[in-house]
């Protein structure tokens, strides 16, 4: 914001110091200088002077001057009342005023009324524009950087689960096997849970045994004989 003040405030100087010094011109330039040729009415109309202008006279001093009077001594060719008087032959006259005519004529007899004389009407200068105040920018919102996403993770592969165990089954108690019938003659069981001691079969009793089956058999066959008889 200071930079740009300080830049209009540079233009606006410059703008009053380019007024202050003007434009330079060279009386009776380009196509003659102070001298008896030039029609000086005829130049002057074509150009607007403002102030802060200058006239430069160019001349040979050993044959003319310059001299500024008033509107009546210009329009009668007087010298005789100077407002100023000029006689280098490179004269520069300043125009600081606007708003006003200033007269100018050669101060040599004969040389007035021979057209070197120079009327030029000074307009005021246009005045420099004021600055204008910039109205301050708005700031800027901050501007917002987007972070990198991070990179995926690569995941582990889970273990597999090892299948589920059944609970196990509550088995229901055995019921107890009846104790063993002891046959006659046999020892009962030992204290001690063991087996009891089977005596083995005797040979002489497993005939007899067959023996009376058999008789029974036959018997009832008889019986059965004698009924159906």
């Amino acid at each position: 914001m200071a930079i740009r003040a300080l830049l209009v405030l540079t233009v606006a100087v410059a703008a009053v110091l380019g007024a202050a010094h003007g434009a330079s011109y060279t009386v009776g330039a380009p196509a003659g200088s102070w001298d008896l040729q030039t029609n000086y009415t005829t130049w002057a109309s074509g150009i607007n002077f403002l102030a802060g202008d200058q006239l430069v006279f160019k001349y040979s001093p050993a044959a003319h001057n310059v001299v500024e009077v008033s509107k009546a001594d210009h329009d009668s060719c007087t010298a005789s009342r100077p407002l100023a008087t000029f006689a280098t032959g490179d004269d520069t006259v300043p125009l600081p005023a606007g708003g006003v005519t200033r007269y100018f004529i050669c101060g040599v007899p004969g040389h007035c009324d021979g057209g070197m004389k120079l009327a030029v009407r000074v307009e005021a200068a246009a005045s420099a524009p004021a600055p204008v105040a910039m109205a301050p920018r708005a700031a800027r919102p901050p501007t917002t950087t987007a972070s990198p996403s991070p990179a995926p993770t690569a995941m582990a592969p889970r273990a597999a689960r090892p299948p589920a165990t059944p609970a196990p089954t509550a088995m229901a108690p055995r019921a107890a096997l009846p104790p063993m019938a002891t046959p006659p003659g046999a020892k009962a069981p030992a204290a001690g849970g063991g087996m009891p001691a089977v005596p083995p079969p005797s040979s002489a009793a497993a005939p007899a045994g067959v023996g009376s089956l058999v008789g029974l058999g036959l018997g009832a066959v008889v019986a059965a004989l004698m009924t159906f008889h």
